[in-house]
């Protein structure tokens, strides 16, 4: 089975696990969890943006030291998030290209790996949301649309597998 092969939901559930994989990557990298701006209107006013990573204030950046265990909480969930994200993808093209892994067990444990994915991304920003009540932004709402995707693909490739049982 190729690509062209392949089931439509199985598709829709790749491109959504890819599109996860995409957003989640960006407001994972990026240092926009949190966006504020001290000051407001004044000769004072300073801006601050901060991502799981990296701190800035003004023009000078840093990365994050000494962190929180809360932040390193959600560090390594996010982190696991696109480790099973990625696991979950490899484990979806490998059972649509490589015949000897035409398995139920590939595919179910892909499947496994995007919901994983969601998983722990949500309990990342879960944990953030606690702790961080003001100034969420971008890369914050990124990683929940990462979330969002990996959760849909991995009921796609559910429903998919039990609508074609054979």
């Amino acid at each position: 089975m190729g690509l062209g092969d392949a089931p439509l939901l199985f598709k829709i559930a790749l491109g959504c696990g890819l599109a996860g994989l995409l957003f989640h990557l960006i407001g994972l990298a990026t240092p926009y969890w949190t966006s504020l701006t001290l000051f407001e209107n004044t000769i004072f006013e300073s801006s601050y943006h901060a991502g799981l990573w990296r701190g800035c204030s003004g023009s000078i950046c840093g990365k994050v030291s000494n962190a929180a265990s809360w932040l390193e909480a959600v560090q390594a969930f996010a982190i696991l998030g696109f480790l099973a994200g990625v696991a979950g993808i490899v484990l979806a093209f490998l059972y649509m290209f490589v015949e000897q892994l035409k398995k139920d067990v590939v595919y179910i444990v892909a499947a496994i790996g995007n919901l994983a994915a969601a998983g722990c991304i949500f309990l990342s920003i879960v944990i953030y949301g606690s702790k961080v009540e003001n100034g969420l932004s971008w890369s914050f709402g990124l990683s929940i649309v990462g979330m969002i995707f990996f959760g849909v693909a991995g009921v796609l490739m559910g429903v998919n597998k039990f609508q074609n049982k054979s």
